[in-house]
């Protein structure tokens, strides 16, 4: 339990760093539920652990949208180790789970303000798409990444 202590406070400094209501539309309920929603079939969390000293520094997750489709979501590393590539490692760590559990695409959205991410988006192979959620479609940019199934 202690481990989703660590992942809510990780998730809330993402919250309060970027803050964009478009981006945030079911924080809350994700926060208050979140050891359930990551345990759900097609849903998966990642953490990154520093070593030594095994201080959770960074997080991504994935949330099954329709068979087949996997969205990747709130990737965040703490500031002091985004010099890292950890956000790389955690990204294709998420795309390998997804393509071993037969997923074709996974699909993301970021904002216009995080270039960081829409850069590594782009060097890992997602394009652009048209938003696929009704939502804050002026504040999002969305992704998407043919997957291949191992």
């Amino acid at each position: 339990m202690e481990e989703w202590k660590t992942v809510k406070k990780l998730l809330q400094d993402y919250r309060q760093e970027f803050n964009n209501d478009a981006c945030f539309t079911s924080f809350d309920a994700e926060l208050a539920d979140i050891a359930n929603l990551y345990a759900r079939k097609g849903n998966n969390k990642l953490i990154a652990i520093t070593e030594p000293g095994g201080e959770v520094v960074g997080c991504i997750a994935s949330q099954e949208l329709e068979p087949g489709i996997t969205e990747m979501k709130r990737l965040y590393v703490v500031p002091e180790h985004r010099s890292k590539k950890l956000g790389r490692i955690l990204v294709e760590k998420i795309i390998t789970i997804a393509e071993e559990n037969g997923y074709h695409k996974i699909q993301l959205d970021t904002m216009p303000e995080m270039k960081a991410a829409q850069q590594l988006y782009d060097r890992l192979g997602f394009l652009v798409i048209k938003p696929y959620k009704s939502y804050g479609q002026e504040r999002m940019i969305c992704y998407e990444k043919i997957l291949k199934n191992i």
